[in-house]
Formats: C-alpha cells, structure tokens, sequence
C-alpha cells in the first residue's frame, strides 16, 4: 500500500481527500499546514506528497521546494483553488516549483488517486521495479 502525505490547511478539504484516497487504496497522513507537513515527511517515509499551494505561514511553495530539496524523487501534487501562481498557471508554476503535477479545487478525490496511480507507476518504471 503506498504512502501519501497530504497537506492542506482546510480541514473540510484534507478530510474529504483523505477519506477519498484511503478508500481508492492508499495510506493517507495528513497535516494541517506546510510545517507540519515538512516535518512529517521528514520523519517518516512516503511515496508521494500532495500539498495546497495557498495556506497561511508557511505555504505550499515553500513546502514544495524544501521537499525536493530533501527528497529529490518523491513525486510531489500541488493543489490549490487558484488557477494561478506566481503569475503562472498552477500547472506551470507547480512544475516550476518543483512538483510532479498539479490540480485545480475543486477535484474529486478520484481524480487525485488517478494522479497518484500515474505518478507512482511512473516512478515504479524507472527505477526498473
């Protein structure tokens, strides 16, 4: 079973989505903001990270960067309801920022689960297992 973290600071949000993956197949652990959530991923281990963009403090931009920079290959989801960041789409800023895809709010939990599935299936391929 595969391990996301996923951070985002509406709790209404985090549990719907948490609930969604959980039931698409995954272990899900969640975090209320970027903090938590880098600590979190920095204690343990975790196939994918899937983040909100826009949160008070410290925001899913910061999140994402110091992410990568700690775990190169860990595919990493921004999310957000803004369609833009930094003056880009959030496809582009997202890619830009160092995640592996992005998704627009409002998405249905599935959609997300689709993204995951791609994404760990991906990384399963290239590293030869």
């Amino acid at each position: 079973m595969s391990r996301v973290c996923l951070v985002d600071d509406d709790i209404l949000v985090r549990d719907a989505l948490a609930l969604g993956l959980t039931d698409a197949g995954y272990e899900v652990l969640t975090a209320p903001g970027a903090a938590a959530g880098l600590d979190l991923v920095k204690r343990q281990a975790f196939d994918a990270l899937v983040t909100d963009i826009n949160m008070p403090g410290t925001d899913g931009v910061q999140l994402i960067s110091q992410a990568r920079a700690a775990f190169p290959n860990l595919p990493i989801i921004a999310i957000s309801g803004a369609t833009e960041v930094e003056g880009r789409s959030l496809g582009d800023a997202a890619v830009h920022l160092g995640a592996s895809a992005s998704l627009v709010k409002p998405f249905r939990a599935r959609q997300l689960a689709e993204v995951l599935d791609r994404l760990l299936a991906d990384r399963r391929a290239s590293s030869g297992g």
